[in-house]
């Protein structure tokens, strides 16, 4: 074993994920079918990871919503569609 010195790799994104989500926003509003996982439990993990932010590309949280489905042939898909970002409501001052 020997070290080789050299600068740390930028980490790699999925491209995919952000090129979806910047087509979802470009359609607001509008349903459309994004991935196909193998079963149900993988495609609502998914849906859930977009819905909360948790999935990067996705942000920020509530600006999508997005459904897990069956398939025909038991796989399941996963629909979404960008709603906007969610707007704060002003805080009231205290006197």
């Amino acid at each position: 074993m020997h070290a080789r010195f050299e600068p740390l790799p930028v980490p790699h994104g999925n491209q995919d994920a952000y090129d979806t989500a910047a087509e979802l926003r470009e359609h607001l509003g509008e349903w459309a079918l994004i991935d196909n996982r193998g079963n149900l439990n993988r495609a609502t993990n998914l849906s859930y990871r977009i819905r909360t932010g948790r999935h990067a590309a996705f942000r920020p949280a509530g600006a999508f919503e997005a459904r897990a489905r069956t398939a025909e042939d038991g796989s399941a898909d996963v629909y979404a569609r960008y709603i906007g970002t969610p707007t704060s409501s002003p805080r009231k001052r205290s006197a």
